[in-house]
């Protein structure tokens, strides 16, 4: 029995190398080392037990669940980074543990910066860590948008405009009066290399859908989505369709800084320039992932868009969104009038 224990540890470690070399190979971006700062047991477990660290990492799986059953929050942050460690490239992990970092551990916290502080490190660890050894997992991607447009852009935290007045303010050197990169400003290039951005992309952007403002959360989740949705596939490509267009429609009503950063004060504004691009995609998210649910919620943004935009002036582009709306009202029901839209109806 003991000499089978040993052969098959010694083929583990052999089959663990050549998964090593495969993905130096395949994804040479994703093969730096990751046991700089590894407690030396652990070290031993990573090198010794080849393949077998799955066991273990569901033995600390289910240590961990005790400890959230339990509350003991920041006892999880270590716990978490070793199974990173053991797996860096089950996604599960790098979610959960940015989750935990940035929604339990961050509301222990009593003042607005020290709860800052644990939101940019779940923040970070999907975006440097995580995407570092996992770059075409889409679910990271979606993940770390849903950080920006939920945990930073929503109100749910008590602390969140000082989470929106951060991000204001490490964009602020980089971009236009209106909110749009400036890609030929001095300080462009160095702060989206912190931020882990590109400017081509985020100009890709712009050009796709409009005078994006990158002041706002909801432009920064899109940026992330939009990665997801390149490699997404099956049900995940649904999910990550819904987490461009949500932070997008979103855009269209509150998208556009206009507070001052000067007085530390937090407002928005419409960005209906977004809306026809919106609507658009939309349609395309619907034609692909058709339902009930979907169709709803695609009814109801055009109905709100044709609305907003009216009553600001812009008939022309509500009688474009219009158009979409009649295209997405499902056979046999007939679209409504679009002077009906205008005074307020919903599907």
């Amino acid at each position: 029995m003991l000499v089978a224990v040993v052969a098959l540890m010694a083929l583990s470690a052999v089959q663990s190398r050549r998964l090593a070399e495969h993905r130096r190979v395949r994804m040479p971006e994703a093969s730096a080392t990751y046991s700089a700062n590894v407690p030396p047991a652990l070290t031993f477990v990573m090198a010794g037990l080849g393949g077998f660290r799955g066991v273990v990492s569901e033995v600390l799986w289910f240590r961990i669940a005790r400890l959230q059953d339990e509350g003991r929050y920041l006892e999880l942050v270590q716990l978490a980074d070793w199974i990173t460690r053991l797996d860096p490239h089950a996604s599960e992990g790098w979610v959960y543990n940015a989750w935990n970092l940035a929604y339990n551990v961050s509301v222990m916290m009593v003042r607005p910066e020290d709860r800052l502080r644990w939101v940019l490190n779940g923040i970070s660890l999907l975006r440097d860590e995580g995407l570092r050894f996992n770059p075409r997992e889409a679910r990271l991607y979606r993940e770390l948008a849903w950080l920006y447009q939920n945990k930073i852009g929503d109100a749910l935290d008590s602390a969140h405009v000082t989470y929106k007045l951060h991000l204001l303010e490490a964009m602020s050197p980089c971009v236009r009066p209106d909110g749009t990169l400036d890609a030929g400003a001095a300080a462009t290039a160095a702060r989206l290399a912190e931020l882990r951005m590109d400017a081509g992309r985020m100009l890709g952007l712009e050009r796709r859908f409009g005078p994006l403002d990158w002041r706002v959360p909801e432009t920064h989740a899109l940026y992330w989505a939009d990665q997801g949705v390149e490699c997404a596939t099956g049900n995940e490509l649904m999910m990550c369709r819904r987490a461009v267009y949500q932070p997008l429609m979103l855009s269209v009503f509150r998208g556009r800084f206009a507070g001052s950063l000067a007085e530390r004060a937090w407002r928005v504004e419409p960005n209906l320039a977004l809306a026809v691009p919106a609507a658009e995609y939309m349609l395309l998210a619907l034609g692909e992932h058709g339902s009930p649910n979907q169709t709803a919620v695609t009814l109801r943004y055009l109905a709100a868009a044709v609305r907003l935009l009216s009553q600001t002036g812009q008939d022309e582009a509500a009688r474009q969104v219009y158009r979409h709306l009649v295209t997405a009202v499902p056979f046999p029901v007939q679209a409504p009038p679009f002077e009906d839209v205008q005074k307020g109806w919903n599907p």
